[in-house]
């Protein structure tokens, strides 16, 4: 009797737990395949990663490798930046974790040369001792066996005493990205320094017909140097957050002027950090938007814990597009 009364213990016990364990974490879910194995968007943007990528934190700064196999993006939250990726191995994409050279200091934006050998990120890290500067234009560069080397400062004539964010690059190696500099048109706008017998050239204001009186940010160039898509509001109000643009530029190197990348992407929230996948098949942004509420219903406790804790809260999540929404603007 005493060995079966002790049987059934066991029996109700492991029950009794198993109904109080939690579920899964979503961070560990077996995802397999390419782009996470998700279904690929149309010309109407969805979330990318829902609750493994875009948690209900500050998701943002999508970047893919090259061959598709690892996914970098930034977390920004509570004021703090970090750099994190996930892989592709043996087909499934593991939990993403801070990557090697961040988490420290403030780290966002990160963008992979197109052959991988670099990744140049944004950072406020101190370029001696420890105490953190302006954001300035970093890199790492990747060694043999995979991993990433140590930061490297960019240095002049691409940073400066000011803010210099978001870099990208063409296939020649021209670098785009935003600062508030002396010759900008009001706020932060768009340079370029290109690249010329393997030095960068003194940035230069990509000029009136892509930058205004208001702030130009988050600024990707494609890897022909044909069109920049950005977030600006000095050419209209557009849905009214803070828009995604495309700006194309002509034969003869002028600008067209932005045009607007219409309501499958943008809302009245924001929409920024805009990247387009190595493939060119699909345009990545960051979104501000939160999923409609329903108001004749009340919002029970256990309902508003779930709303803020989880994608769509407006903290901002990571969206994916066709490229269609912008070759049909040229």
């Amino acid at each position: 009797m005493k060995k079966f009364l002790t049987f059934m213990f066991i029996i109700a016990l492991f029950f009794g737990c198993t109904k109080e364990v939690p579920e899964r974490p979503t961070r560990g879910m077996n995802l397999k395949g390419e782009y996470l194995g998700e279904t690929p968007p149309d010309t109407t943007a969805k979330v990318f990663g829902l609750k493994f990528v875009s948690t209900g934190m500050n998701e943002r700064d999508a970047a893919f490798s090259p061959d598709g196999e690892e996914f970098y993006f930034s977390i920004w939250q509570n004021d703090r930046g970090s750099i994190v990726v996930t892989k592709m191995v043996n087909e499934r994409w593991t939990t993403p974790k801070v990557v090697s050279f961040s988490g420290v200091y403030d780290d966002i934006e990160p963008f992979i040369a197109l052959d991988g050998s670099r990744l140049f990120f944004a950072s406020n890290r101190p370029v001696e001792g420890t105490t953190s500067k302006d954001f300035d234009i970093w890199y790492v560069e990747k060694n043999d066996d995979g991993s990433w080397g140590e930061p490297q400062n960019l240095g002049e004539p691409v940073n400066s005493e000011v803010n210099e964010f978001y870099p990208t690059l063409t296939e020649t190696g021209d670098l785009y990205f935003t600062a508030n500099l002396e010759d900008s048109f009001g706020r932060e706008d768009i340079y370029v320094s290109k690249f010329v017998d393997g030095e960068y050239q003194k940035p230069e204001n990509l000029g009136d017909k892509v930058n205004s009186e208001n702030d130009e940010f988050n600024s990707f160039i494609s890897k022909d140097g044909s069109y920049l898509i950005y977030t600006t509001t000095g050419f209209g109000n557009g849905f009214g957050g803070g828009d995604l643009w495309v700006n194309f530029k002509a034969e003869d190197g002028t600008w067209s002027g932005p045009k607007n990348l219409g309501d499958g992407v943008n809302t009245n929230k924001l929409e920024y950090c805009p990247s387009i996948t190595p493939d060119g098949k699909y345009l990545f942004f960051t979104s501000n938007r939160v999923n409609d509420r329903i108001y004749d219903q009340k919002m029970s406790y256990e309902r508003l814990v779930e709303e803020f804790n989880n994608p769509y809260n407006g903290s901002g999540d990571i969206y994916w597009v066709s490229v269609e929404v912008i070759e049909r603007l040229r």
